[in-house]
């Protein structure tokens, strides 16, 4: 059973102003749980944005309001800098005949799908290059004072990692974190850089993001297997918001609903929210062949982590080099740790 204030917030961002309180018993919401759950699905600039769009404030007490004006003024400020010092990134980059595309938050924030960009909270600027740039990013990058943090330590490679260690720069405000896939290798089978081919044999130019059916499918890819939607059937609201925003009239879901199983179970998880007029069909036979292809597909990222893992634990006992970052990173993070403090012993032995 969705909780009331969750009932509420749903109502906020995707009712009109009629239907708001539909189902809802003003004095039993309790504010400071409204304000937890937005804020710990980032949603509380995208809040204040609907309350003040569909003209309902009088429903929340003063302070409560108050408060997510501040957040949201806040927010505001920081994507406008983000939004200056992407354009900025993307020159350098043109400067370097280095071929990249803006993903997720800066991606939808450049696209324009929202009325306003102080909807969207954005942690850093995410951007993808081509395998063959990968030296060349880093060299540039760090030509212009932008630097890994302090306590990061490279780690063996068996495949091409997501992205390469996130970046900052004194003089900038924001960090970036440039992207060589899509997905972690486990999931790259599934949806990898491939899909992005044609954009990059495009002439380089700035400011250059993906196609809005791109970015749903990525929205959707990323929550249902990074962030483990499709095993735990866990949701994000601030991906509902943006997958809702790129999809405004509903062309988007009706294509892509029975692409694949991810993307049906996205919409099965979120169904009770009652957002997306969208039908699934289901039957016995669907339902016993999609829980098949689930184990199958448990099983076979099971196999990849075991391969993965097994395959440093080689390299251990034959590159010196991998036993160092072992051992920076064991000193760094589990020093304290009883266990590791023997596995530290012994790969200094």
């Amino acid at each position: 059973m969705i909780p009331l204030e969750e009932r509420f917030m749903v109502n906020i961002l995707y009712r009109s102003e009629s239907e708001i309180l539909n189902g809802i018993d003003l004095n039993s919401i309790n504010f400071e749980k409204l304000i937890k759950l937005a804020s710990g699905h980032l949603m509380l600039p995208a809040l204040f944005f609907n309350i003040q769009k569909k003209k309902v404030s009088y429903l929340f007490p003063e302070d409560f309001t108050e408060y997510i004006k501040n957040i949201f003024e806040i927010n505001k400020a920081r994507n406008e800098v983000l939004l200056s010092e992407a354009k900025e990134l993307s020159e350098l980059l043109v400067e370097n005949n280095i071929k990249h595309l803006f993903l997720k938050g800066t991606a939808l924030l450049l696209s324009t799908i929202f009325d306003d960009i102080g909807e969207r909270m954005v942690g850093d600027i995410d951007f993808i290059i081509q395998h063959k740039d990968e030296e060349k990013v880093k060299k540039v990058l760090e030509k212009n004072n932008y630097c890994t943090s302090s306590n990061h330590v490279d780690s063996f490679r068996v495949f091409k990692p997501k992205h390469l260690p996130r970046m900052v720069n004194k003089n900038k405000t924001i960090a970036i974190e440039p992207h060589l896939e899509l997905l972690s290798p486990k999931y790259r089978g599934l949806f990898n850089s491939k899909e992005l081919l044609n954009d990059f044999k495009e002439e380089i130019k700035m400011i250059k993001t993906p196609c809005k059916p791109f970015l749903f499918d990525h929205c959707i890819y990323a929550l249902q297997l990074e962030d483990k939607g499709f095993f735990y059937s866990n949701y994000s609201h601030r991906s509902i918001y943006d997958i809702y925003k790129l999809d405004c009239k509903k062309s988007l879901t009706i294509k892509n609903i029975k692409k694949d199983i991810f993307i049906k179970y996205f919409f099965l998880t979120i169904a009770e929210f009652k957002i997306f007029d969208v039908h699934i069909a289901t039957s016995l036979s669907r339902n016993c062949s999609d829980k098949l292809l689930i184990q199958l597909f448990k099983f076979s990222v099971h196999i990849k982590n075991i391969y993965v893992k097994n395959s440093i634990i080689i390299q251990l006992f034959f590159n010196s080099e991998l036993r160092k970052r072992a051992l920076t990173k064991i000193r760094i993070h589990y020093h304290h740790k009883t266990l590791l403090k023997y596995t530290y012993r012994w790969l200094k032995a």
